[in-house]
């Protein structure tokens, strides 16, 4: 943006609670590297203001139906955006829904906002938060099934021994550092890994990796 020497994350808030979603927006606008350029307390809302976003904050429920029911729009419009979802409860069904469809992570929406903040600079780094590895325990017992489960079935058999090797470091909740120094390759080695992992899964986020990878048995969550 004009007047940053470095680009800052171009952030949207999508909280139907006014107090917390401006009080978020506060915190961000005072943490380095970020921008708030959207709010919206709704789908209908949310849905006018979808370009331009590099970071999406997304409660799951809405007055207007599920959260989960936007990432695809804005994986649509902002390839690469990086989307947090913000829950109550951690409903089992809403998490397979909001990370099948490519949410980079999940976080009760009970959590402290530095939190919050914090969570959303270890995902756009590349990074595991705390209940990733719950979250995908609870996706591997409720993974789809049918047709799709098939096809990630195959598309697991085409990952070669090194993506296998990187896959399982994620599952151990290693970041992209991390995982390079395990393994002993560069860091653009493991990105290049993990990037074709995603290509080869059909998959939007390093959790949705998991989550497949975990319910075809080939990574243990600790």
């Amino acid at each position: 943006m004009l007047g940053h020497p470095k680009k800052s994350l171009c952030t949207m808030l999508v909280e139907d609670h006014a107090s917390f979603r401006q009080a978020l927006a506060f915190v961000l606008g005072r943490e380095p590297g970020f921008e708030v350029v959207a709010q919206a307390g709704s789908l209908a809302e949310a849905r006018q203001v979808l370009e331009g976003v590099d970071v999406a904050i997304v409660d799951l429920a809405l007055p207007d139906g599920n959260g989960a029911d936007l990432i695809d729009d804005l994986h649509r419009y902002n390839p690469g955006v990086v989307v947090l979802v913000l829950s109550a409860t951690l409903d089992q069904k809403n998490l397979v829904s909001a990370v099948e469809t490519g949410a980079a992570g999940v976080l009760d929406k009970l959590a402290d906002l530095d939190e919050i903040v914090g969570a959303v600079r270890r995902l756009k780094a590349g990074q595991a938060i705390p209940q990733q590895q719950k979250v995908v325990r609870v996706l591997r017992l409720l993974g789809e099934r049918g047709d799709r489960e098939r096809e990630q079935l195959t598309a697991v058999g085409e990952l070669t021994s090194r993506e296998r090797e990187v896959i399982q470091a994620l599952a151990e909740g290693l970041d992209s550092e991390g995982v390079a120094e395990k393994l002993g390759i560069s860091i653009e080695e493991e990105r290049s890994s993990v990037t074709s992992i995603f290509g080869k899964l059909g998959v939007r986020s390093r959790l949705q990796a998991l989550a497949v990878a975990s319910r075809q048995g080939i990574v243990e969550i600790p």
